[in-house]
């Protein structure tokens, strides 16, 4: 390899020559002394320049060893859900479940999707933006067959567990928006709802598991559900008492910040799948058929859209199968629904 000379290099060399030349006009033999120090000090500045070289081989021997990190196919805050086959719904005989039977051969592309439920801050940004409308501060659903001052009761009582405006809960999952509102938000951050099937797909996994995190049964740590604190707050309020499902207190009569129930985590890393608010999908509600299907999306027309997940008032463990769908009013701002939202993979 040609070295350029350093300018060191060039005054010594430079300052040789002139005294060889001097001492030959003089007939006189060169000073040997002057000459050795000066070859004793390029030798000296050649093997400094060489270790300088192995070292940047060196580095560039270990950048190739060195695998780089992998990029996620997946938005920040997201996860991947590796797509497959699955049977989606149950068999069970629970009366619960009646809505997710027959039990089907189902098969989901690959999917990103939000770790966890978006929260109040997150939805904020989006307000912020002019992209969403701000969310309710009351609690509404249609009154259906319940006598009207029940319903106006229950609205009553409920409509202070809706998060926004509370600032103690910003990290807690927003609740009381509508479908389309839900809509928004995943249109604003470049994504959509997920369908049931992806929802279920990622809730689940392809193993057969029964509840997300594995086959135990929901315990306070893999889960927001009704439990004493819950209990409390429904007694307090004069509503009926459907039990608990945890004989526990986590301290939070509604929703909790989202991330709290670590134990509870899917395959892909999901959090808050079951428990916390129920989640809007993108499907109008129908009934299941047998037929294998690849990537269904439900019918194109209805009001009712599949709500996904449980809440923090499941009283019941069959409210933590991921298999239990329920149809709510897509207009509906209740304070037991939330959203995650589906991104398409990178990869």
């Amino acid at each position: 390899m040609l070295v350029p000379l350093r300018p060191s290099w060039t005054c010594a060399l430079g300052a040789i020559c002139l005294t060889l030349s001097a001492a030959c006009d003089k007939g006189e033999d060169p000073p040997k002394a002057d000459a050795k120090a000066a070859d004793a000090k390029a030798t000296d500045a050649k093997a400094a320049d060489a270790k300088a070289d192995a070292k940047v081989a060196d580095a560039k021997a270990d950048a190739k060893t060195t695998d780089p990190k992998p990029s996620s196919p997946c938005p920040e805050g997201a996860a991947y859900v590796e797509g497959g086959k699955f049977f989606m719904g149950s068999d069970s005989e629970d009366p619960l479940l009646k809505r997710a039977r027959p039990a089907h051969q189902v098969e989901v592309d690959p999917v990103c999707m939000d770790v966890h439920e978006i929260t109040v801050t997150e939805y904020k940004t989006c307000v912020g933006a002019g992209d969403c409308k701000p969310a309710f501060r009351e609690t509404w659903w249609p009154q259906g067959s319940t006598p009207e001052d029940a319903w106006k009761h229950e609205r009553e009582v409920h409509t202070p567990l809706c998060n926004d405006g509370q600032p103690d809960r910003l990290n807690h999952p927003i609740n009381c928006i509508t479908w389309e509102m839900a809509v928004a938000y995943c249109t604003h951050k470049g994504g959509r709802l997920p369908t049931e099937a992806e929802w279920e797909y990622a809730a689940r996994g392809s193993d057969g598991r029964v509840y997300p995190w594995g086959d135990e049964p929901p315990d306070p740590e893999r889960s927001n559900a009704c439990d004493k604190s819950c209990k409390t707050w429904r007694d307090e309020n004069e509503l009926t008492d459907y039990g608990m499902m945890f004989d526990a207190d986590d301290g939070y009569p509604g929703t909790a910040p989202v991330g709290s129930y670590p134990k509870g985590r899917t395959q892909s890393g999901l959090e808050d799948m079951v428990g916390n608010v129920f989640e809007w999908t993108s499907d109008h509600f129908y009934d299941y058929g047998t037929e294998f299907q690849k990537n269904p999306k439900g019918p194109e027309e209805g009001t009712a859209r599949v709500i996904r997940g449980g809440a923090f008032n499941s009283f019941k463990a069959t409210f933590a199968d991921p298999a239990f769908r329920h149809s709510m009013d897509e207009s509906s701002h209740n304070h037991g629904i939330g959203f995650r939202c589906a991104y398409p993979s990178k990869s």
